[in-house]
């Protein structure tokens, strides 16, 4: 019985602290994108809600040429991507980036009422996003 209860405590304590989501909201933005809910999960990170498309057999590993590019979800238009890697100028670091532009149509999260907390609504809007 009192381990039931102190796993019951535990629970309970693990889920009473507020949890930052992957995407912070774009400010003076007023239909926020709504993030990709899959992706790839990383060892250092977990779930990371991006697929890495990329040539097979590199390092860091990619998924498949084909795979989903966009960070966002209900997504409509054009999507570009690039990798850049090197070295910084000390050569004592590997640096590598992931790119991503989007321009398009999305259907995304909107505030609902300002009185309530996290009271959203779908909206269509149309934007053109910048992953680094």
């Amino acid at each position: 019985m009192r381990w039931r209860l102190g796993y019951l405590l535990l629970f309970l304590l693990a889920f009473s602290f507020p949890l930052r989501a992957q995407i912070e909201p774009i400010p003076n933005l007023k239909v926020q994108p709504i993030p990709l809910p899959a992706g790839d999960i990383t060892p250092s990170y977990g779930l990371f809600n991006q697929f890495l498309p990329g040539p097979p057999n590199q390092t860091p590993p990619f998924d498949p040429m084909n795979a989903d590019p966009h960070g966002i979800t209900n997504f409509h238009g054009v999507t570009a991507m690039g990798y850049t890697s090197g070295f910084t100028t000390d050569q004592k670091f590997a640096v590598v980036t992931d790119i991503r532009v989007y321009q398009g149509d999305y259907i995304g999260g909107e505030i609902a009422d300002l009185n309530s907390a996290g009271a959203t609504r779908s909206a269509l809007a149309h934007g053109t996003f910048v992953e680094i």
